[in-house]
């Protein structure tokens, strides 16, 4: 079994990321034909209190080197014929969800301008995924877009880096712990299954922790660090599997959210 004491220092995920964009679109799925190089910053803040999140990009798109020749290129308009243009992405209350693999993703309907005007594209969704390594564990950021959207953009992924993730919490609240349910609502979770633990005011951008007790037993954490299946990114619902880790009988659970230094409640829960 694993102790749990260590377990409970995490660091906190952060609520908000910035950084830049700096990629192609391809060169004959676009139009006008690219490739079209697409350079800007972008910034990505997730919603403690909705459990969503807004994104922001400003870009610069000219034509590319590649696109170059004298048979497309009006040599009385200069630089002009680069057909630079400015667009700004915007995602208010997208829906946030972890990756499995580590990172987060941001996907919802998405507004789109051009040089200051709305883009003549039909309606569009953008997925911004947000993941990294071992050593950075936020480093890469990558937008697709579905719907109107690729028509100008393209539909591959578009790639970027991640500058600055900001952490915090919005409010110091204890969580309260309401009920624990199985995957399937069942009252009596089964050692190596999944338990769904339901309450209030779990950190909406991860870090929390739910902590198994019993007499007689070393204390049992679970975590985004344990290697198992566990989902906390909302204020009312974790999940986590067991993996085997809890011997069957009655154990007390509590739980600690990365943004407060208070426990909550304890329930009692029987494990088959």
């Amino acid at each position: 079994m694993a102790t749990a004491t260590g377990a409970l220092a995490q660091s906190l995920t952060p609520t908000q990321f910035s950084g830049v964009i700096h990629d192609y679109s391809p060169s004959t799925t676009v139009t006008p034909t690219g490739p079209w190089e697409m350079r800007g910053t972008w910034t990505l803040t997730l919603d403690g209190q909705s459990g969503k999140g807004d994104f922001t990009a400003a870009l610069t798109m000219e034509l590319s080197d590649y696109t170059r020749n004298s048979s497309n290129v009006d040599s009385g308009s200069g630089s002009d014929s680069r057909m630079q243009h400015t667009h700004h992405i915007t995602i208010q209350g997208g829906t946030v969800t972890q990756i499995a693999t580590g990172g987060l993703e941001l996907t919802g309907p998405v507004s789109i301008t051009k040089d200051g005007s709305p883009a003549p594209l039909a309606a569009s969704t953008l997925s911004v995924s947000i993941i990294g390594g071992k050593t950075v564990e936020y480093s890469n950021i990558t937008l697709q877009f579905q719907g109107g959207a690729p028509a100008h953009f393209g539909s591959q992924l578009i790639h970027g880096v991640v500058i600055t993730p900001k952490s915090g919490c919005l409010q110091d609240t204890a969580p309260v712990l309401a009920a624990v349910t199985d995957s399937n609502y069942g009252a009596t979770p089964s050692a190596n299954g999944t338990v769904l633990v339901w309450g209030q005011g779990f950190s909406l951008t991860g870090g929390n922790t739910l902590l198994f007790q019993r007499s007689g037993y070393p204390d049992v954490a679970f975590n985004e660090t344990d290697g198992l299946y566990y989902w906390d990114l909302a204020s009312d619902q974790i999940n986590a599997s067991l993996g085997g880790l809890l011997a069957s009988g009655t154990w007390t659970l509590t739980a600690h959210s990365a943004c407060s230094t208070t426990f909550s409640n304890s329930l009692s829960v029987t494990i088959q």
